[in-house]
């Protein structure tokens, strides 16, 4: 009895301990179990690139928007996000713009309006999957315009209508926006109602049920049935265009939330790695340009209508040029980004060239010209490569510090730019010996001008222009001893070609003004 009781004890002892251990295994097991149940409940930080769409709707914008996705998507983000604020825009860029947003693939695209997302704003909008609006914001409003003969805006027909409607549901369909009320975006005739009744009433799943429905569907209902749905509670009046606040948005199942801040956004998506895709150089040109387009044009004709009605080809035909082709060189501008250095020097030769040879004396080419190779030269520095002169050990906390070392390099190396070939041409390049060197070494003091004193001629004399005078040049005239002789002249403004007559008006502080012989300020004087 005693060796059983003794084998019971045992294996009472080895069967608890063995319970024991299960039961610290279970609990072990569950605490180590719980902190990924905990990681699955929490929401995982995601990646974002924000992208700004800011300003007018046009091909610019369209460029701008394309590079950015493409650098967006090489960084393999969770979302795109865009950014909006536009009053709208050209149709043509809209449409190619909402195409390429379409066509995302590998992130999720979300449309943030930060102050405005109106016409062609929102048809980009509604491209993204989803919509999410700040605070005090609005959006909609999308019925195609253009200027009437009195300059009003009017709707277009039809003929626009029909395939922007057709995009817009397209758009609902696809990210599931309302359908119907997104085409009330564009047709100011359709009439939006909701309809609102009660399922099951007085039971347990006693519900409400909601239908949007057409106006005109609305009216051709029988007495039962718009007594079952009862007083219609209008969306969106006939003869209006819809356009929601930020609250109406989220109500009629346009945007997925409302947010004060930008901060606010990224939290509640989670959003713990971002960056932003910045405009580079050739795209802000091309939105600059395309600001005052209208503006350039209106100059650019009017100058060549200038140059039409005066003889020869002189300043106002060149302007006029130059202002056209700048609006056309904006078309083109994202997309010679990196080369505007290499087109400001050259388009400064060229001014410089044509001050020089085409309208000597007039110092608006050639500041332009200088200007440009200024900017050309300041463009071609590459910042990076500036040296800090900040060393490693040293610790600094005026982050401005390497800057202004910087600062002193550029400013140090412009000035013996400045100085140095000054002191070589006056002390380096004379010594060089005849032959060599590319400076004149004839006594100025001796030299004479090959132009008579103004002295000589007297007011009324008639010559000839040996130079086109725009407004300065030369002039021949004969002597009352039967000499000829050449003079500097000048005209009021007028510009007189080469080889035409013209006639002494005035000798006033050394200067010769001169007007062509027969014209009206000639026959004055």
């Amino acid at each position: 009895m005693k060796i059983l009781s003794k084998l019971l004890f045992l294996l009472t002892f080895l069967f608890s301990f063995t319970f024991a251990a299960e039961i610290a295994t279970i609990d072990s097991v569950t605490k180590d179990t719980a902190t990924p149940k905990t990681a699955e409940i929490g929401v995982p930080k995601k990646q974002a690139v924000w992208i700004k769409l800011e300003g007018d709707v046009d091909p610019a914008m369209y460029e701008f928007c394309a590079r950015a996705i493409g650098e967006a998507l090489d960084k393999k983000p969770d979302y795109i996000v865009f950014e909006i604020n536009t009053f709208g825009g050209r149709l043509d860029a809209a449409f190619d713009l909402v195409d390429t947003i379409m066509a995302v693939k590998g992130a999720e695209t979300i449309a943030l309006v930060k102050k405005k997302a109106i016409s062609a704003g929102s048809l980009i909008a509604l491209a993204c999957k989803r919509l999410y609006m700040l605070e005090a914001t609005t959006i909609g409003d999308c019925a195609p315009i253009v200027q009437g003969g009195d300059g009003t805006p009017q709707i277009v027909g039809e003929k626009i209508q029909s395939p922007l409607r057709a995009k817009f549901r397209n758009l609902a369909q696809r990210n599931g926006y309302p359908e119907l009320l997104a085409s009330s975006f564009v047709t100011p005739e359709l009439e939006v109602l909701e309809l609102t009744t009660k399922l099951d009433k007085g039971t347990a799943t006693e519900r409400d049920t909601t239908l949007i429905i057409e106006g005109k569907k609305f009216a051709v209902l029988d007495s039962a049935e718009k007594k079952f749905w009862g007083s219609p509670k209008i969306l969106v009046k006939e003869g209006e265009l819809l356009t929601m606040t930020d609250k109406e948005a989220e109500e009629l199942g346009f945007s997925k939330g409302t947010f004060k801040s930008r901060e606010d956004f990224e939290t509640k998506l989670a959003i713990e790695r971002k960056s932003e895709v910045e405009t580079n150089t050739g795209e802000k040109i091309a939105g600059a340009i395309a600001a005052i387009s209208g503006l350039l044009l209106i100059l650019g004709f009017g100058a060549l209508y200038i140059e039409f009605k005066t003889p020869g080809f002189g300043m106002f035909g060149i302007i006029g040029i130059i202002l056209i082709g700048i609006v056309f060189f904006g078309q083109f501008a994202p997309q010679l980004d990196g080369y505007f250095p290499v087109i400001l020097l050259i388009a400064g030769v060229i001014l410089f060239l044509v001050e020089i040879f085409v309208m000597p004396g007039t110092f608006l080419f050639g500041i332009g010209g200088i200007a440009c190779m200024i900017i050309a030269l300041i463009m071609s520095v590459d910042t990076t490569n500036i040296p800090e002169y900040v060393p490693e050990a040293v610790e600094t906390t005026f982050d401005a510090t390497p800057w202004l070392f910087g600062l002193f390099f550029v400013l140090s190396s412009a000035a013996i730019a400045l100085i140095f070939p000054v002191a070589a041409s006056k002390y380096l390049i004379p010594l060089l010996p005849e032959g060599w060197t590319p400076m004149l070494k004839t006594d100025m003091e001796s030299a004479v001008s090959p132009t008579e004193d103004v002295k000589t001629v007297s007011i009324g004399a008639i010559g000839v222009a040996k130079t086109f005078l725009r407004p300065v040049g030369q002039a021949s005239f004969t002597m009352p001893d039967g000499s000829t002789k050449l003079f500097d002249v000048q005209t009021h403004g007028e510009i007189i070609e080469a080889g035409q007559r013209v006639k002494v008006e005035s000798v006033q502080e050394g200067h010769i003004w001169v007007a062509l012989e027969n014209s009206e300020l000639g026959s004055r004087s």
